[in-house]
């Protein structure tokens, strides 16, 4: 449903001055300092008004009464106007906030609207749609109208668009420290801050939105102008949400508060930890904050407790690694070190062998910095530098305690590793962490650290090297033909088969159209054999061990990677990208080759990209068009394209649900009915989703109906055109809509 403008307006016509034009008429400037001020916004986003008000040329009464003479409409002192809710609830606080504005009253069916520059080119048009009224305008200075918003409207930064139902389902578990925790004055006023509803509100929402999208970790990044939100998932680094860049304090303080952090400390790092509760389970967070150029850092890493409970199956050992890991682990005696970089799941394999190991029987204790995870018939210790409790103290306190199985959280210097090596010599079994590329350095790290050579040769049973690929989706894996670049960097060895079938996924709503679902581990086990610990020496080198190891059977990460790769666990690029092949000698062992089944391969869906280059680093704005007329879909690319805007098409919603991931256009204009997902499903999906909701979306449909329009606007779209369009309204809503979005990043 088209909606015309009206005549009722006390807006000038259609002739448009600019403010400066309006000024110099007034009397209140001349064009040498027009000109001037035009000069100082060339290097900033300020608006010309503010730039007056800056340089001490004018003030915004002045302003504001000169606009009122020029235009011929009120001026009007807001002061401490009580303004009715339901007058109020006309305007978004978002529209509010854009153009400056705020409703005052409504007069015989007109709603009088106090603005602080009446030349906004799109405010009165957007009134209009958004109120279906009448609007008379008067002009207000503009901090009375700033102030306006501010007292009637939600703080600007924490906007409603940035939470969803699932923060409800978010239960904060306090800690003791928190609750009796108290401070100054100033330190009360910041948790005051980080207690207001819109913040809580919205700290829930990225803790909900991260845990249901089985995010590892939650970075919290300031810039310049804006406040970047990421997640880790699946090992990778996905932006989720640029906001504003005033929500930061508040956000900074209310993560501070609750995982029990000073929050009157700023340019200090600190660590801090909370659990929260979301549907049956309840996560740990582990909090950590870093000062950086423009503010501080909040990075959360998230533990679920169902990681603790993981077996050697559930970790992806099978086969021979299967049976190696678990004759090492069954010694009486000795120390096994599990080595990878930061986040390749070493925790978690240590906790997997404890629970194999876990009986009555045992004396099992532990030494962690800090607990990760609580299992039931464990004893259970953290480290307290503070306290003079390191590794090296508290392993020597253990072993006082009779323990059968040791397990220490890292091996972090000298001390600590002649400890425990010495422990794995009188009776004890020892599994603990080493930071290493492979398992061969594990050995060449420890004569590193000072441990005496035989030492190291008497007590390492098996040093198991590890990283994490990425899985593929079960539900849309797809049997896949490599190409022959691809298979000549697959390294030739004994019996190798090049031709075996290889799997990837399609991408679909389930994975976020990744292709992707959850992590699963290659594996690489060193064992020290009889004829491997006469090798270990001062001066010996890992390429030496590795060398001896591969005749006994060894076999790097790249092999049992191309195994899980040739199975349909994960794809060739996963494992070129974690574990590229070294070069390998004809001695080294090809892996067990699975049967491949006989399905043909299917070829990945393509989509229509209209890509518009990048001239001179100018970058285009991106729109994703989706209608099933390949006609509309035509038309409306050609004429954005007129536009200067870079265009991408799908036919339907699935198509722009998956591109709207993977692209994350600047905006979305999406037809009412299309098979597969129509695009009220697809408006739903993508407001549901912290990540793309604040993508603004333009709903095109032929149906008229006001209750059609409402159900539109409901869902969460920015507008809605009836067909056939009118392209000059289009276009506007278009450059509006895009406008918008640039000007709230650049805020």
């Amino acid at each position: 449903m088209t909606h015309e403008p009206d005549n009722k307006s006390n807006v000038p016509a259609p002739k448009r001055k600019k403010l400066g034009d309006l000024l110099i008429e007034a009397g209140i400037l001349d064009h040498q300092s027009l000109q001037k001020a035009l000069g100082s916004q060339t290097n900033t986003n300020k608006r010309l008004g503010q730039i007056l008000i800056d340089m001490g040329i004018v003030d915004e009464v002045q302003i504001a009464k000169a606009l009122s003479t020029q235009l011929n409409i009120p001026y009007l002192h807001l002061g401490d106007k009580n303004i009715p809710p339901d007058v109020l609830a006309m305007v978004p606080a978002e529209m509010a906030e854009n153009y400056m504005l705020i409703p005052v009253e409504e007069v015989h069916d007109e709603l009088v609207v106090a603005m602080a520059n009446p030349l906004e080119f799109y405010a009165l048009d957007d009134l209009r749609f958004i109120t279906r009224k009448h609007i008379r305008i008067a002009v207000s200075p503009q901090s009375e109208v700033l102030q306006a918003i501010a007292s009637h409207y939600p703080k600007k930064g924490i906007d409603t668009k940035n939470t969803f139902a699932d923060d409800a389902t978010i239960e904060l578990i306090k800690s003791t420290e928190e609750k009796e925790k108290e401070g100054g004055g100033a330190e009360r006023e910041l948790i005051s801050k980080a207690e207001d509803p819109p913040v809580v509100r919205f700290a829930n929402s990225i803790l909900a939105d991260a845990i249901k999208l089985k995010a590892s970790d939650i970075h919290i990044e300031p810039q310049q102008a804006a406040v970047v939100i990421r997640y880790r998932i699946d090992g990778i680094m996905r932006e989720i949400l640029k906001t504003d860049k005033l929500i930061h304090s508040a956000l900074i303080s209310r993560i501070k508060v609750f995982s029990g952090m000073d929050i009157s400390i700023r340019r200090k790092p600190q660590d801090g930890r909370s659990q929260v509760k979301f549907g049956q389970i309840a996560y740990d967070l582990r909090v950590s904050s870093f000062p950086t150029s423009y503010g501080e850092k909040i990075t959360i890493r998230i533990l679920n407790p169902e990681s603790a409970k993981m077996t050697f199956e559930d970790l992806g050992l099978q086969g021979k690694h299967y049976q190696e890991l678990e004759n090492t682990i069954s010694k009486p005696q000795g120390i096994v070190l599990v080595t990878g970089p930061t986040g390749s799941g070493k925790s978690t394999t240590l906790y997997a062998c404890l629970n194999r190991l876990n009986s009555p029987e045992v004396n099992i204790i532990t030494v962690e910095d800090p607990v990760e995870y609580k299992i039931d018939g464990i004893n259970q210790g953290q480290i307290n530098p503070k306290a003079g409790i390191t590794f090296a103290a508290a392993l020597r306190s253990i072993l006082r305690q009779d323990p059968d199985i040791v397990m220490l959280g890292e091996i972090r210097d000298g001390e600590t590793a002649s400890i425990a090596c010495q422990a794995a010599q009188t009776g004890h079994l020892v599994l603990s962490t080493l930071h290493t590329n492979d398992s061969p350095s594990a050995v060449t790290r420890l004569l590193d650290l000072g441990v005496d050579a035989f030492v190291v040769a008497d007590s390492l049973i098996a040093c198991i090297g590890q990283r994490l690929v990425r899985r593929i989706c079960e539900k849309c894996k797809k049997p896949v033909t490599l190409s022959p670049e691809l298979l000549k960097k697959i390294p030739a060895t004994k019996d190798a088969d090049h031709n075996g079938q290889y799997y990837k996924g399609e991408g679909c709503d389930a994975c976020r159209f990744s292709g992707y679902s959850g992590r699963v581990g290659i594996y690489e086990i060193l064992r020290i054999s009889p004829s491997i610990q006469p090798l270990i020496k001062k001066d010996v080198s890992a390429s030496a061990l590795k060398k001896q190891a591969t005749k006994e059977g060894f076999q790097p990460f790249f092999f049992d990677g191309l195994v899980k790769a040739r199975l349909g666990l994960t794809t060739i690029e996963e494992v070129f990208r974690v574990a590229s092949p070294e070069s390998i000698d004809d001695e080294t062992p090809a892996p067990v080759q699975p049967e491949a089944p006989a399905s043909p391969p299917v070829p990945a869906p393509q989509h229509d990209y209209d890509q518009m280059p990048t001239v001179m680093g100018v970058r285009h704005p991106t729109v994703l068009v989706v209608d099933d007329s390949r006609m509309e879909r035509e038309m409306m690319s050609h004429l954005l394209k007129t536009q200067d805007y870079r265009t991408i098409t799908a036919q339907n919603g699935i198509e722009a649900l998956k591109i709207a991931y993977q692209e994350m256009p600047d905006l979305i204009v999406t037809d009412y009915s299309m098979p597969e997902m129509d695009g009220l499903t697809l408006i739903k999906k993508l407001k549901s989703e912290m990540a793309t909701r604040m993508i603004p979306v333009i709903m095109l449909t032929s149906n008229e109906d006001m209750e059609s329009e409402i159900e539109v606007l409901g869902v969460g779209a920015d507008d809605y055109l009836t067909k056939p369009v009118k392209y000059e309204r289009f276009v506007a809503r278009v450059n509006r809509l895009i406008q918008r979005k640039i000007e709230s990043a650049e805020s």
